[in-house]
Formats: structure tokens, sequence, C-alpha cells
């Protein structure tokens, strides 16, 4: 009777008659006032860096290195480079280069000449006013009539009026010790190493510097010579391990997006989840198997939530049909462990070949009809991709079809009623609370060891009522969002949604709330709400700044597109390798680097600044942008979930442009 009662009183509220999309908070709700400034410009209109960008950002086509297999055969006859004369003053000549308007010029073991028809002059000065070492690996000349010079110390440029500039690591060279050097007709300057090569583009706007170190370059990175094909399209390196080639291929956002979702039908679905690929040779890349991963739901909602967006940009079936098998995919992972609204974590066949480590393991139970096992202890990061998936699924293919919408409802209120019926925690199996599945007001509010995640729980939680409001119409959900709101706080706890050093700084939380927030600020109506949610995500969206996240960035867009730095986060996603195996990347070494006096999280040496997404292993959006090195043989392909979701997210909100016809 009292649950009638409360619907009644619900339903005739004014907050309510005009249906869930129209509710407003009946009261304002206490807010922190305890949200200090980023820094000293955090209370500018915006930040300094995408307000000059006009938005879409067309989809222009860049350039991706991409290694391809080569041999001694394949270096280019035009590479090979005359040194003549042989000796200098007795000593071995390493290079010889002329210019019709500087001369000629030759570098060896123990100087810089210069060359006339009555003979050669020694430069007199080194380290500074010339070659930053008398050791002369490689000269070249640009179309400018610079001369460029190799040493173990650094570059070195001499300018046609006879002044000369020293490049280190200070500069931008990311390592010194420089063996060898090639331009090509565009004026890209190759550089070997003995870590690898470096391109330097002097005369470029906008980024100059680009390594090309480890195995998705190169054979080996000592390299000892450097060729430019003629039409500067391939660059060949000999290393200590053979030659490598790498070529310069031309590719759009669209594309790379294309190929990704390509290969993932290919080769990257478990049982409809995305699954990377585990090779049995990195290179042939012929044979590969799959195995659950921790946090299946997770990715799979990601690219549920891209397929989508999509389909609802495109209107093409293959995108449609891509996101109900990976909702298929969610749907079993929320029903296979036959209590109704308990999810499994992950999921085998008895037929895969992980089952039978699967069955040895406590964590891991068989399903009634033995057609599966599935792993406990849910935590709250798969339940925050499922619930994507359920907004961004229903929002563009279910609500339109009756019978599609009628399931969707019903596992979303299978899936909500859970947490709800057992106060705001996810009960395993065994009747005891999975590790992180927890969103309640005690551990929330009152526990002190859950300070760094209260506020993300309670975005959680809320976003997911919210979903649960808009897909079913039910007051009860509702009830519970205003509950969680007005009696203990949780729109408050969002103020300091992101926390900081020293409290934390945990990339993995970062992807969570992005997730999260997404379809809250689609949703939210409210004023207050959409003030609150706003200025919380604002003031994480300035901490993604430095790192370029697509992802945090696009999904801060879709509330405020002048403010988001999505120049940054459309940098970053042409950045990123097609190429998904996981290579070792080894930057700590580098001169051009610097190291933050506080480790990471996990007690790691962490960077100053992020590199480019080109020049470390980046996989998904929870790895820490800041690390330097990366292990990996090149034997695990990611699936490219991580990709698609931000680029069809920006061309579903009008922040990418369509690729030209």
């Amino acid at each position: 009777m009292r649950v009638l009662l409360l619907i009644f009183l619900v339903l005739s509220s004014p907050a309510f008659t005009a249906g869930v999309m129209e509710w407003r908070l009946e009261k304002r709700p206490p807010l922190a006032n305890v949200v200090g400034p980023l820094d000293n410009r955090d209370h500018q209109s915006t930040p300094d860096v995408a307000q000059q960008t006009p938005l879409p950002i067309a989809d222009v086509s860049f350039i991706e290195h991409v290694r391809v297999s080569a041999g001694d055969s394949d270096w280019p006859s035009a590479g090979g480079k005359p040194l003549e004369p042989a000796t200098i003053d007795s000593k071995p000549v390493t290079a010889v280069a002329s210019d019709s308007r500087v001369g000629r010029w030759a570098g060896t073991r123990d100087g810089l000449y210069a060359g006339d028809g009555a003979g050669w002059t020694r430069h007199p000065t080194y380290g500074f006013d010339g070659p930053l070492s008398n050791l002369i690996a490689d000269i070249a000349f640009d179309s400018r009539g610079t001369l460029w010079v190799a040493t173990p110390a650094g570059l070195s440029a001499r300018n046609t009026d006879g002044t000369w500039r020293v490049i280190r690591g200070r500069d931008g060279l990311p390592w010194e010790e420089l063996t060898a050097i090639a331009i090509a007709k565009n004026d890209d300057i190759w550089l070997g190493s003995t870590r690898g090569l470096i391109l330097h583009t002097p005369y470029a706007e906008g980024r100059q510097w680009y390594y090309r170190a480890g195995e998705r370059y190169l054979p080996g990175d000592h390299v000892l010579d450097v060729a430019v094909s003629e039409g500067g399209q391939s660059i060949f390196a000999r290393t200590d391990k053979g030659v490598g080639r790498i070529d310069a291929v031309e590719r759009t956002l669209y594309g790379k997006a294309e190929a990704l979702q390509t290969r993932f039908e290919e080769r990257h679905r478990r049982l409809g989840m995305p699954s990377p690929a585990q090779y049995d040779d990195a290179y042939a890349m012929t044979s590969w198997t799959h195995g659950p991963q921790p946090s299946d739901g997770l990715w799979t909602g990601y690219h549920v939530a891209a397929m989508s967006m999509a389909y609802a940009v495109t209107g093409e079936e293959r995108y449609r049909q891509a996101a109900r098998t990976g909702m298929e995919a969610l749907y079993l992972l929320q029903n296979v462990t036959g209590i109704k609204g308990l999810v499994a974590r992950s999921v085998v066949a008895v037929d895969e070949p992980y089952a039978a480590e699967a069955a040895t393991q406590k964590n891991w139970h068989k399903t009634g009809d033995g057609k599966y096992l599935w792993r406990d202890d849910v935590s709250s990061d798969q339940i925050d991709g499922h619930y994507l998936a359920f907004y961004c699924y229903y929002e563009h293919i279910a609500r339109n079809d009756p019978a599609e919408k009628a399931r969707l409802e019903q596992q979303i209120r299978q899936v909500t009623d859970y947490i709800l019926d057992h106060n705001y925690e996810i009960i395993d199996w065994h009747g005891q609370r999975t590790l992180w599945g927890w969103y309640d007001p005690e551990r929330t509010n009152n526990q002190p060891r859950h300070y760094l995640e209260s506020a993300l729980y309670s975005l959680m939680i809320l976003s997911h009522l919210h979903v649960a409001m808009y897909v079913t119409d039910d007051p009860k959900y509702l009830e519970h969002f205003r509950t969680l709101i007005e009696e203990h706080g949780y729109l408050s706890n969002l103020l300091l949604e992101k926390k900081l050093f020293p409290d934390e700084l945990n990339h993995s939380d970062d992807q969570l709330a992005a997730v999260a927030y997404y379809p809250f600020l689609q949703l939210a109506q409210d004023p207050i709400i959409r003030e609150t949610l706003h200025r919380a995500c604002r003031r994480h969206a300035r901490v993604e700044l430095a790192e370029r996240n697509s992802f945090f960035a696009f999904t801060y867009a879709t509330i405020n597109p002048a403010d988001a730095d999505v120049a940054g986060g459309v940098q970053t996603l042409r950045e990123m390798p097609l190429d998904r195996r996981d290579w070792g990347m080894m930057n700590s070494h580098r001169a051009d680097v610097h190291f933050q006096p506080d480790a990471s999280r996990k007690r790691t040496p962490v960077l100053t600044e992020v590199l480019p997404a080109d020049e470390r292993h980046f996989e998904r959006w929870n790895q820490d942008p800041y690390e330097a090195d990366s292990n990996g043989d090149g034997s695990n392909e990611g699936s490219g979930e991580h990709y698609l979701l931000p680029y069809w997210m920006g061309r579903f909100h009008g922040l990418i442009a369509p690729p030209a016809s």
C-alpha cells in the first residue's frame, strides 16, 4: 500500500507530470563550496587551447609511418654516398655533401672540412660556433642550403650566412648519439642514431620531431645508415639487425576507423565481445587465439556505443548488426549467472581453449546447462560499460524496434533492480558483496578509505539511474535518484569527482568517469544538475587537457564544445597507429624527456609531459599516458574499440567532419 501511495505522490507532483524527461528536483540540494581553482586561469570562460578551432574539424589526410619488410636488395640505388676523397689530412672521410650555393663539405672522424678547387680547410671550432663534436658521423644539405651535421653529441646546422646552431635534447632531439643523416626533397630530415630513427621537420608548423624506435618501426635500433626513396615516401635504415623500411602512408580518420572495424569483425570477436588476438607469430599474424578479459563488459560497452552512433550517423545496416552482436554479448553476461540481475565479469564457452584453465579456478563457475563458465566478482567498472551500451543502443537502435525495446527494458530493469534491492551493492553468488560492487551511501560518504572513489561512484550510480529512468519511465528509479541527491549529497560529491595529486591520479577512473558522464550529460535537464555536471566535467577536462584524451575531450564537448580541447583529441586520434600490436616502446632513455618528482600510483616513474601516441604503446583509455616504457613483443593485437568510440562520438556530435567525397 505504501508503494502505491508513493507512486501516486510522485506521479501527481508537478515535477513529474510532464514525464520523466521533464522532471525537476523538488528542493535544491546542498552543494559543497570546497572546489578551489586548478590554477589561476581556472575561472576564465575557456582554456586557451581549442577556442580558435572551428567545428567540425575537417578529416584531412595525414601521414602515418608504417614498418614494411625489406632486405639489402631494397636499398635505393641512389642512396649510396660516394666518399671522394677517401681521406683528408690522413683522416678517414665519413661523409661528403655539396650545394651550388655553399660549396663542397666533408666530414671526417676528426673534423669538418670545407673544400674548394685548391684543397680542404678544417673548420676551426667545435661545440660552439661549429659542430657539436669533431667526430662527424654524417652531413647533408637541405633545399635551402643549410648544412646539417650529425655527430655523437647531437645535431648541428650551418646556415648559408655561416652562422651555426646546435640541437640537443633540450631542443627536442630525442636521442643525441647520431650516426647517419638523409634529407628528402621536402626537407624531411631523417637521422639515424644508436637508439632508433628520428624525423625532424624544421620548417613545418606544429610538431617537428618524430621518434621511430622499437620493433613497431625497425628490426634493430642501432642505425648504421639512412636513405630516402626518390619520392620521399619510403625511408630505409641499415640497422644492427638488418635493413628496415618505413613507408609514409596517407590516412584519414574515417579510413582508420573503417580499417579497425573491418579488422575487428575479421579477428577480434569472441562470443560477440571485443577480444585482442594473441598471435603465434607476431609478424606472420596468420594464427591466433582469444581469451577472456577481466573487463569484457566494459570493452563490449565501448564497441556497442561506437557502432550505435555509427549507425545513427550513416544509417548503414552493417553498423546496426555490429551493435546488435555486441548487445547480445552483454545480454549473455547479464543472464549467464543464473541469478536474475547478477552480471558476470566474463564468460567462456566450454569448447573455448581457455575453458579448461577456467574450470580449475575458484572464481569461475559452470552454468546449469553446462554450456558456459562465468567469472564472478563483477565490479563497477564493468557495470559502467553495460549502462553506456544500454543508453546508446536504446537511443539509436532499440527505441525504434518494439521487440528490441522490450528486451532492453527487461534487461536494464533486472540489472538495476538487483543493485537497488541490495542497498546499492552488487551481491555475488555466495551472498557477499563483490570487491568493487558498491554505490551505497555508507561507503560513499562515511568511510575515509573510499574517499578516492566516492565522487566517481556517486557519478556512476546517478548516471545509471538516469539511464534506467529514461528507458523505462519507471518512477521508482527517479525516487532513488532524488534520494541519493537530496538526502545523501551525491550531486555535491561530483564537484570533486576528479581527484588530483596528492590524492591520486588514476587514469582507469578517468575513462570510467567519461563512460558515466556521457549518457548523464545527454539526459540531464534539471538546471541545477546540469550546472553541477558542467562544473565537475569541466574540472576533469582541464586536468585531461595535457593528455589530449580524445574520449574525455569529446565527452565534455557534448555539453560545451567551445571549451573542450577537440583539436587535441583529434590530434591523438591521428597519432594512434593503425598497427595495434603491443610492441615494446622505450622512452625513458631519451634526451628530450623529463620525469615527475613523484612516482605514479603504481610506483613507477612517469614523465612530465605526454608523448605523442605514435611514440608509446597505447591501447585503451585506462592506461597511464605518462609512463615512459612498455613491454611487448607484438604478439598481442588490440581490438580497436578505444579508437572507434571517440571517433564515432565525434562524428555524431558534429566535432569531426565526414570524409571528403
